[in-house]
């Protein structure tokens, strides 16, 4: 017999999730046109119905020229004040059906106006408890620019330059503590230098 029962409320029928709720539904997951809620039956067992998707996807992208420099951001608005003004990768979080490469072109492009053509994969970091609970998978890959001229979304960005490896190194903050403004984290250069030194995966 059945064991789960999954109860889809668009919607307009919003209003009946309390209802649901009294009669012992929970909410599985919701998207703007419907509400999902689900009941396990057996009482004495923990449910066995899959969890939502808890895992979003974020990509960053080292874009290199012909003279080996390399395409730096500053977002207008960082997500942590800590680093607001910082130098970083351009890049952001997957769209749903998207491709990781796919995302880091994308990303590039609309922030920057840069286009260019993958090279490799420099890194994969897996991390938990960020937004809404979820875990963070962030790959980093290296991009062959095929134009130089920048044209930055300014909503996003305060700027974005290319810049030689001896000028970043000198801009690298290696004690975390300290005002980001205007530097590079030590996590985004070691991930740089992997990146420049060939080493893909």
């Amino acid at each position: 017999g059945k064991r789960g029962i999954w109860l889809t409320l668009p919607a307009g029928c919003a209003n009946l999730a309390g209802p649901a709720a009294s009669l012992g539904f929970s909410f599985h997951h919701a998207r703007p046109d419907y509400a999902l809620m689900t009941r396990w039956l057996p009482p004495d067992e923990p449910s066995c119905l899959p969890n939502y998707g808890f895992t979003q996807i974020g990509v960053g992208g080292v874009v290199v020229n012909g003279r080996n420099e390399v395409l730096l951001v500053q977002e207008r608005t960082s997500p942590l004040p800590k680093f607001q003004g910082s130098w970083k990768l351009p890049g952001g979080l997957a769209d749903p059906g998207e491709h990781f490469v796919e995302t880091a072109m994308r990303e590039v492009q609309e922030e920057t106006g840069v286009t260019g053509s993958l090279i490799g994969v420099v890194s994969v970091r897996h991390s938990h408890g960020h937004r809404f609970g979820q875990g963070d998978i962030y790959v980093t890959v290296k991009i062959l620019a095929a134009s130089e001229k920048i044209t930055i979304d300014t909503k996003e960005l305060k700027d974005a330059q290319w810049f030689s490896r001896d000028s970043m190194q000198k801009m690298v903050a290696h004690d975390p503590s300290e005002p980001q403004a205007g530097k590079i984290s030590a996590n985004n250069w070691k991930t740089l230098c992997a990146a420049l030194d060939g080493g893909l995966i």
